[in-house]
C-alpha cells in the first residue's frame, strides 16, 4: 500500500460530502433554529443553510450596510480557532454569531458559523441608540432585532457542543470511507499492473501486440 495515499490532504469538501449530505446539514439547521454558514480555509463560503435575516436587510439598505455586513464577514473569518472549541462573536449591529473549527488530524480546514441571534444583554434603549447610530427607524430595527433566535447561555452552550461533535463525527466517517477507497484503488491498480506484466511477458514483442496492451492499458 502506498504510504503517501494514505497520508493524502482531504479537502473539507470531500470530507464533508455537501452534495451528497446537504439535506442533512440543512435539516440540523432546522432543528437547532440558527442559521448556519460553513467557510473552508480560504474564507469562500461553501454552504448555507437558513432563513433571511429581515435586520439584516434592513441594515444593508443603509448608506453604510455594506461595509458593515462586510466588517461582520471579516470578523467571523479572522477569529483565532484552536481546537473544537466554540467562541462568540459580537458584531457592531447587536448581533451575535458562535464559531467553531472543522479539524481533521490536528488540522482546521474551515469553520461553522451559526446565527445571528440576540445578545441578551441588549434592551430597547441600546437597541433604538443603535438604530439612531445606522439612521434605521427605531421601531423597525427593534421588532425586527425580536424577530432573531433568542437563546439562553445554556441553551448556546449546548448547541455549540453539539454541533460541533455533529461535524467531528461527519468528518471521521467521510474520512474513513476516502481512506478506504484509496487502498481499494491501490489494490486494483496493483493488481493491474501485475495482470499486464504478465501479458508483457507472455507476448511476441511485435509491435501489434505492444499497440494491444498500451489499448487496454488506456481502458483502465
Amino acid at each position: 500500500m502506498n504510504e503517501l495515499e494514505l497520508e493524502r490532504r482531504f479537502s473539507l469538501n470531500e470530507l464533508l460530502d455537501l452534495v451528497s449530505c446537504g439535506e442533512v446539514i440543512r435539516a440540523l439547521a432546522e432543528m437547532v433554529r440558527a442559521n448556519l454558514r460553513i467557510f473552508d480555509g480560504q474564507g469562500q463560503e461553501v454552504f448555507f443553510a437558513g432563513e433571511t435575516i429581515n435586520l439584516c436587510e434592513l441594515i444593508k439598505a443603509t448608506e453604510a450596510g455594506d461595509k458593515l455586513c462586510q466588517g461582520v464577514r471579516e470578523k467571523l473569518l479572522a477569529q483565532q480557532l484552536t481546537e473544537s472549541s466554540a467562541v462568540q462573536i459580537q458584531s457592531a449591529c447587536g448581533l451575535k454569531y458562535t464559531v467553531f473549527p472543522i479539524r481533521y488530524q490536528f488540522e482546521n480546514l474551515g469553520r461553522v458559523v451559526l446565527g445571528p441571534y440576540q445578545d441578551l444583554g441588549m434592551d430597547n434603549t441600546k437597541l433604538e441608540q443603535l438604530a439612531t447610530k445606522f439612521h434605521i427607524d427605531p421601531k423597525k430595527f427593534i421588532q425586527n432585532y425580536h424577530q432573531l433566535p433568542d437563546f439562553s447561555p445554556d441553551y448556546l452552550k449546548k448547541l455549540a457542543r453539539f454541533t460541533s461533535k455533529f461535524f467531528d463525527a461527519f468528518v471521521f466517517i467521510n474520512a474513513k470511507r476516502l481512506v478506504t477507497t484509496v487502498m481499494h484503488l491501490e489494490q486494483i491498480m496493483q493488481s493491474r499492473d501485475r495482470i499486464f506484466k504478465e501479458m508483457e511477458k507472455e507476448a511476441k514483442g511485435t509491435p501489434e501486440d505492444k499497440k494491444e496492451i498500451e489499448k487496454l492499458k488506456s481502458m483502465f
